[in-house]
């Protein structure tokens, strides 16, 4: 395959439910959409929370066929956005994979990947959801990717999260090993990125400062997005846009609108930073 046009892939994943991952594909899309990149979100997560944000229940043509054959339909959504839904089957599918004896089970996906290449390359990005665990769905989405993205929140749950996803992994990349050539099938890097640090006052609280000191000395995280209610507002039954809302010149009225579109900016320049460097090393 020609790898200068197949496109850019990132998996959102971390062993920790409820950090912001599906709120950072959705973001991220939108991020790379404006810039004029054809963007493709593939949900696998068995949950579709991803799915159910655009308010799409699909059950033909859903991503479980990437591994169960059959139809796939990746549907419109946004300007240069598509979607590839989620089905509820897809928690059934490691059980039956290791069951039925599958070969290369980690690969299944690249293998799909491979046999829809045309449809693949009218893609710049693919942004994979995935369910917060370190099953095989989960690890067919990391070996096809450039980056895994850690979202992290200021909750212990959540860091405990960091050491496991590390582990999961580099059990992956051992797993997959070509002892053959002697080179790594994976070579799919770590990336993380703060969410929902939060301040009373001028002050931020404890949990949120003991993130931003881990955030300061751990080199993979690409930066933090404050808590703000615009942000969650955004994912709200209402489901405003944070880019539309951050156009929006009443909202931008407020001191604390503009320095929260600043730092939310601010982090998506510096996963567009770490991501080329990964993608050109």
């Amino acid at each position: 395959m020609d790898e200068e046009k197949f496109p850019i892939v990132l998996t959102a994943a971390l062993p920790a439910g409820g950090t912001g991952k599906t709120p950072f594909i959705k973001i991220y899309g939108e991020w790379k959409a404006r810039q004029g990149y054809k963007v493709a979100l593939i949900d696998l997560d068995h949950q579709c929370s991803l799915t159910e944000l655009y308010d799409i229940y699909e059950t033909e043509s859903t991503s479980l066929n990437m591994f169960k054959g059959g139809n796939v339909n990746f549907i419109p959504v946004e300007e240069n956005i598509w979607l590839l839904p989620a089905h509820p089957n897809l928690q059934y599918e490691p059980a039956r994979l290791r069951a039925e004896g599958t070969q290369n089970i980690y690969f299944l996906l690249e293998d799909w990947l491979y046999e829809h290449e045309n449809l693949i390359k009218s893609f710049d990005y693919l942004l994979i959801d995935t369910h917060p665990d370190t099953d095989t769905l989960t690890k067919n989405a990391l070996a096809v990717s450039t980056a895994q993205v850690g979202v992290v929140m200021p909750t212990e749950k959540s860091t405990n999260a960091i050491p496991k996803a590390e582990q999961a992994l580099s059990d992956l990349k051992a797993d997959t090993y070509d002892k053959r050539h002697k080179e790594e099938r994976v070579t799919c890097e770590l990336l993380l990125m703060g969410t929902d640090i939060e301040k009373i006052g001028k002050h931020y609280t404890k949990l949120s400062q003991q993130l931003l000191s881990l955030i300061s000395d751990d080199n993979r995280f690409v930066g933090y997005i404050p808590h703000k209610e615009l942000f969650a507002q955004a994912f709200s039954d209402e489901k405003h846009s944070i880019w539309m809302q951050l156009e929006n010149e009443t909202i931008m009225r407020e001191k604390s609108n503009q320095v929260f579109k600043y730092q939310l900016e601010k982090v998506m320049i510096s996963m567009d930073k770490k991501v080329e460097e990964l993608t050109w090393h």
